[in-house]
C-alpha cells in the first residue's frame, strides 16, 4: 500500500475539519425544504386521491367508471401503461376490462382463479412489486419445483402488460379487480407513497365498482322488464285478438253445428214422408169409413142413440190416437234446439222412445223382423243428459245396424248397459248388431266427416260424425269393435246424473 506523504495527510484532515461544518450548514439549510416538499407531495396524493374517489362515487356505469380509473392513473398519475381486470359475474376468474397505452389490445385475455399471481394477491393482499418476484433468482435445482414454475408465470404474466406492480382491489374480503401498472412517464421510480395512493385508490375503485355493477345490473334488470312488460303487452293484444277469434269462430262452429243437426234432422224428414204417409193414412182411412158407419146409422135410425153405437166411436178414438202418436213423435223430431237440454234421463225410456222413430225411417225397406233386445239393469243410474240428441244418436246406430243386417235371416241388436269399469261416474252402452262388420281401415275412418260406405243416394257420411259430436257434447266417449262377417259392436260412456246433496246431510258430515 502507498503511504501518504505528509502534506497529504494534513490536507486530508484539513479537508474533513471543512467538511464537517459545512454539512451541517447544508443539513440545517435542506431539511425544511425537503420535508416541505414531502408535505406537498404528501397533500398532492392526498388531494389525487381525493378527487379520484369524489369522480367515481359520482359514476353510475361501470364502461365510464373503468374508463374513469384508466384516465387517472395515465393522465393524471403519469403512468404509460395501465390494465383493469375485473371478477367476472357468471364464472370463476377474471377479464381485462379496459387498458391504455399497449401497441396490441388484449381484449381477450383472461386470467382464472388458479392463476398463481391471482392466488399471491389473493393471499397476500398487498401490491405484487415485479422487480421483487424477479430478484428470487431460480437455481438449477428449484427450476422443476411448483414455486419456481409460479413465479416465471406471474413474471411473464406482468411482462405481458409491461407492469411495474400488480394491485389488488378487494370489497369486503374477496378479490374483486387488479391493477396493472407500468412505468411512469418521467422513469422515475416509485416511491412508499405511490404505493400507499395506489393501493388506496384501489380499494376506493373496488367500492364504486361493485357499486356501479349493481347500477348497471339494475339498469339491465329494468331494460329487460321493460322488454318483457313490453312483449307482455303485444301478447296481451295478440292473445285478446286471438280470443276474439276463437270466440267468433267457436260461434260460427257452433252455428254450423246447430245447422248440421237441424239439416240431419230435415233430411230424415224427408225419409219419413212416405211412411208417415203410410202410418197417418191408415188410421185416417179407417177414422173415416168409422164416420160414415155412423152417419149412414143415424140416417137410417134419426132416434139412435150414442150408445148403440159405441163401438163405432172406439174405433174412431183408437185411430185417433194413433194419428196424436204419430204427430206428436214427428213434433219431437222436428224440435231445433242449440244447446239442448241437459237432464237426468233414464237410458232405457231414451232406447224405447227411439224405436218408433227407427220403424218410420225403416217403414219402406222392409226390414222388420229384427229383435231388439235391451239389457239394462234397474241398478243402472240415470244418466245426465238431452233427451232429443241422444235418440238422435241411437236412431243412427239403429238404421245403421238394419242396414248392415241386410240380407240376413237372423237378425238381431242387442243394447247393454253396465257402470264403466274405466272411468268413475260414467255409463258404458254397448250397442251390438250381427252385421256383416266392418274392416280395420273402415274402422278408422268410421267417424270422419261425410265418410260413407254406403251406396249413393243411400247415405250421407253424416250420422256417426254427428253422434260423436254429440255424444261428446256429453262429455263422454264413443269407439267401434267390429269383426267382418260377425258384427260390429259400438261403446259409448255417458256421466251419471249427480245428486245435489242436501243442506242438511252436509251440515251433518261437518
Amino acid at each position: 500500500m502507498t503511504m501518504l506523504s505528509f502534506s497529504q495527510m494534513l490536507a486530508f484532515i484539513f479537508g474533513i475539519v471543512l467538511t464537517i461544518p459545512v454539512y451541517e450548514l447544508l443539513r440545517r439549510w435542506l431539511t425544511p425544504i425537503l420535508t416541505r416538499v414531502s408535505r406537498k407531495k404528501h397533500a398532492d396524493y392526498q388531494k389525487l386521491l381525493k378527487d379520484a374517489s369524489r369522480s367515481m362515487s359520482k359514476i353510475e356505469n361501470l364502461a365510464h367508471l373503468f374508463s374513469l380509473v384508466v384516465h387517472f392513473l395515465t393522465f393524471r398519475v403519469g403512468i404509460r401503461q395501465v390494465a383493469i381486470f375485473t371478477r367476472r359475474k357468471d364464472a370463476e376468474g377474471f377479464w381485462l376490462a379496459n387498458q391504455r397505452g399497449y401497441e396490441k389490445n388484449f381484449l381477450e385475455y383472461q386470467m382464472d382463479d388458479n392463476h398463481p399471481l391471482v392466488q399471491w394477491l389473493h393471499e397476500k393482499k398487498q401490491i405484487l412489486d415485479v422487480q421483487l418476484v424477479a430478484d428470487q433468482k431460480l437455481t438449477p435445482s428449484k427450476q422443476l419445483d411448483m414455486r419456481a414454475s409460479k413465479i416465471r408465470t406471474m413474471i411473464e404474466t406482468m411482462k405481458d402488460f409491461d407492469a411495474v406492480c400488480a394491485i389488488p382491489s378487494f370489497f369486503g374480503s374477496e378479490l374483486k379487480n387488479i391493477l396493472f401498472l407500468g412505468r411512469k412517464k418521467s422513469e422515475q421510480r416509485y416511491t412508499r407513497d405511490d404505493w400507499e395512493l395506489f393501493y388506496n385508490l384501489a380499494q376506493e375503485a373496488a367500492v364504486a365498482i361493485e357499486n356501479a355493477n349493481l347500477f348497471d345490473e339494475t339498469k339491465q334488470k329494468k331494460n329487460e322488464l321493460k322488454i318483457i312488460n313490453d312483449q307482455l303487452e303485444y301478447s296481451k293484444s295478440k292473445l285478446i285478438k286471438a280470443l276474439q277469434e276463437t270466440e267468433r269462430a267457436n260461434k260460427q262452429l257452433q252455428d254450423a253445428q246447430a245447422q248440421l243437426i237441424h239439416e240431419q234432422k230435415m233430411a230424415t224428414l224427408g225419409r219419413l214422408a212416405a211412411s208417415v204417409g203410410h202410418e197417418v193414412n191408415n188410421p185416417l182411412t179407417i177414422l173415416s169409413m168409422n164416420v160414415s158407419r155412423a152417419i149412414l146409422k143415424f140416417r137410417k135410425d134419426p132416434t139412435l142413440k150414442v150408445a148403440d153405437i159405441m163401438d163405432v166411436f172406439q174405433k174412431m178414438e183408437q185411430n185417433i190416437s194413433r194419428i196424436k202418436a204419430v204427430v206428436n213423435t214427428l213434433t219431437g223430431l222436428l224440435k231445433k234446439s242449440e244447446k239442448g237440454k241437459f237432464e237426468p234421463l233414464s237410458l232405457k225410456l231414451v232406447l224405447e222412445e227411439t224405436l218408433p222413430l227407427v220403424q218410420f225411417q225403416t217403414y219402406l225397406e222392409n226390414l222388420t223382423g229384427t229383435e231388439v233386445a235391451f239389457e239394462i239393469p234397474q241398478s243402472i243410474p240415470l244418466v245426465r243428459g238431452d233427451l232429443e240428441r241422444l235418440q238422435e244418436v241411437f236412431l243412427n246406430l239403429f238404421i245403421n245396424a238394419y242396414h248392415a243386417m241386410v240380407g240376413k235371416r237372423n237378425r238381431q241388436i242387442t243394447v247393454k248397459a253396465e257402470r264403466a269399469s274405466d272411468e268413475e261416474g260414467f255409463v258404458a252402452v254397448h250397442f251390438s248388431d250381427n252385421g256383416m262388420g266392418m274392416t280395420e281401415e273402415i274402422q278408422k275412418k268410421i267417424f270422419n266427416y261425410a265418410y260413407t260406405t254406403k251406396p249413393p243416394g243411400k247415405g250421407s257420411g253424416m250420422g256417426l260424425y254427428m253422434c260423436k259430436y254429440i255424444i261428446e257434447l256429453h262429455g263422454g266417449t264413443i269407439r267401434v269393435n267390429s269383426t267382418l262377417g260377425v258384427g260390429t259392436t259400438f261403446i259409448l260412456t255417458l256421466p251419471i246424473h249427480a245428486e245435489p246433496v242436501a243442506k242438511h246431510l252436509l251440515q251433518k258430515q261437518d
